[in-house]
C-alpha cells in the first residue's frame, strides 16, 4: 500500500475507471432536483443531466460533510497517515474549505488540501500525477512541488454554446445574457492565476470561438516544447472534433492525451455544446 491516499471530487471530471486504475478516492458534488438529490457521476450521468435540461434545469451543491468524513474514516480503517486532497478551485467553490474543515476532526491524519486553482482535466492531471508520485514512493513535499510546476504550465480554455446555463446558475447578469444573445456571443473562457474564471475574448459565433481555440494552441505550441491535450465536453462533439482536426492540420504530431465528457454538476452550469482544452507542458 502506497503511504499517502490521494483525493479528489467529481468536477475533475476523472472518470470511474481512471479513478479505480489510479486508486484515487473521490467526493461527489450533489445535484438537486426538484423531487431528488443525486450524487454527482455516481447517481447520475451527464448524458442525463443534458438530456432533461429543457424540462428542468437543477440546482447543485457541494460534496457533503456526512461524505468528506467517511472518506477521510475510509483512509484512517485502511490504514493512511497522510491523504492528499486535491478539490475544484477554491476560487470556484467552497470544497476547499469544507474539506479543510473536517480535516481538524482527523488530528492523527497528515491531510494536505491542496489547491488546484482549476477544473476539469487539469484538475484530474495533477491528482493522477500525485497518484502515480504517491506509488513511486515520494513524499508528500515531492508530490506538492512537482504539483506546483504542472499547474504553473497549464493553458485553458472553454467556450459555452449558450449563456442560458451560466445566467440561471448565476455566473453572469441578465443584462449580459440578453446582450450575449442578441449577438450570438460566445465567450471564452479561462482560469486565472487566482483560480477564478477570467472572460480572455468574447467572439460571435461558433466558427470565430473554434478559429480562437486554434489560433491559441498554434501560439503555445509553435515554441518547440513539449505539450500534451486534453479536450471536454458537453454533447459538444461536433465542435471538439473540428477544433481538433484543425490544430492537427497545423501540428500533426501533436498529442492528443485525452477526451472526455465533463461531469454531470459541470453539465448544469455549461449546459450543452460546451468544450474545454487543457494545453499541458510537460
Amino acid at each position: 500500500m502506497r503511504k499517502i491516499a490521494i483525493v479528489t471530487d467529481t468536477a475533475s471530471d476523472i472518470s470511474i475507471d481512471d479513478a479505480k486504475k489510479y486508486d484515487i478516492k473521490i467526493l461527489h458534488y450533489q445535484i438537486v432536483y426538484k423531487d431528488k438529490t443525486y450524487k454527482d457521476q455516481l447517481e447520475i450521468t451527464a448524458k442525463e443531466v443534458i438530456d432533461t435540461l429543457e424540462e428542468e434545469v437543477p440546482t447543485t451543491s457541494l460534496p457533503s460533510l456526512d461524505e468528506i468524513h467517511e472518506v477521510f474514516d475510509e483512509l484512517v480503517k485502511e490504514g493512511y497517515k497522510e491523504v492528499l486532497v486535491i478539490p475544484l478551485s477554491s476560487g470556484l467553490s467552497g470544497c476547499f474549505n469544507a474539506i479543510n474543515m473536517v480535516k481538524e476532526d482527523y488530528q492523527d491524519l497528515n491531510a494536505v488540501v491542496y489547491d488546484s486553482r482549476t477544473i476539469s482535466a487539469a484538475q484530474a492531471v495533477l491528482a493522477i500525477k500525485a497518484a502515480e508520485m504517491a506509488d513511486a514512493g515520494c513524499e508528500m513535499k515531492q508530490i506538492i512541488s512537482e504539483l506546483d510546476k504542472m499547474r504553473e504550465n497549464q493553458n485553458t480554455l472553454f467556450i459555452v454554446d449558450t449563456l442560458k446555463y451560466l445566467l440561471l446558475g448565476g455566473r453572469i447578469g441578465h443584462v449580459s445574457a440578453a446582450v450575449g444573445k442578441l449577438l450570438n456571443l460566445k465567450p471564452i473562457i479561462t482560469i486565472g492565476d487566482d483560480g477564478k474564471y477570467e472572460t480572455v475574448a468574447k467572439v460571435r459565433g461558433r466558427a470565430k470561438a473554434i478559429s480562437y481555440f486554434v489560433n491559441k494552441a498554434q501560439e503555445i505550441l509553435k515554441d518547440g516544447k513539449e505539450y500534451k491535450l486534453y479536450f471536454s465536453h458537453a454533447a459538444g462533439e461536433e465542435i471538439k472534433d473540428k477544433i481538433i482536426a484543425l490544430i492537427k492540420e497545423v501540428k500533426p504530431d501533436v498529442k492528443i492525451e485525452g477526451v472526455c465528457w465533463i461531469s454531470p454538476v459541470a453539465c448544469v452550469h455549461c449546459g450543452p455544446g460546451y468544450v474545454g482544452m487543457l494545453i499541458q507542458r510537460i
